[in-house]
């Protein structure tokens, strides 16, 4: 993300159930706050890349992983597009970072007005938990945070 990037609506996508739940709320919430949507995926810590690759096979590999996530993130925003009632019609960027989860999405808050995430509750007690990335989400961000649940 740059300086100079209008704030607007982020949200986390790995392509499960709860992210595109979140996604499809996200995409309400930044028509209904007339922001632009930010669709954003992690790619996985490069550090086992770098272990077993030398030099510029690494950056290699690392592209080939972000281009790989962008494909499968923009393929997710299609389908979730396809499945509403009214499809999305605002402003819509799709974002794709090295590192975890919850290190993109805490970066992205400090410069967004709402970070939208999915949970992935399995059922019985474990309904009442939050997912690791939720959780920490919740209790770091720098703006307010929605999680949505089954």
């Amino acid at each position: 993300m740059t300086q100079d990037e209008p704030r607007g609506v982020v949200v986390g996508v790995d392509g499960s159930v709860p992210s595109r739940r979140a996604l499809d709320w996200a995409m309400t919430e930044a028509e209904l706050r007339q922001l632009p949507l930010y669709v954003v995926s992690a790619a996985p810590p490069a550090g086992t890349y770098a272990a077993m690759a030398p030099g510029s096979v690494y950056v290699e590999d690392m592209n080939a992983t972000l281009e790989a996530v962008r494909g499968d993130t923009e393929a997710t925003v299609g389908d979730v597009n396809r499945t509403r009632e009214r499809p999305f019609d605002g402003e819509l960027h799709v974002q794709v970072f090295a590192g975890t989860a919850t290190e993109v999405l805490l970066g992205m808050s400090e410069r967004h007005v709402l970070l939208v995430v999915g949970s992935r509750g399995t059922g019985g007690f474990s309904r009442l938990l939050l997912g690791s990335v939720s959780t920490a989400v919740v209790h770091h961000a720098a703006c307010p945070v929605l999680v949505v649940r089954d």
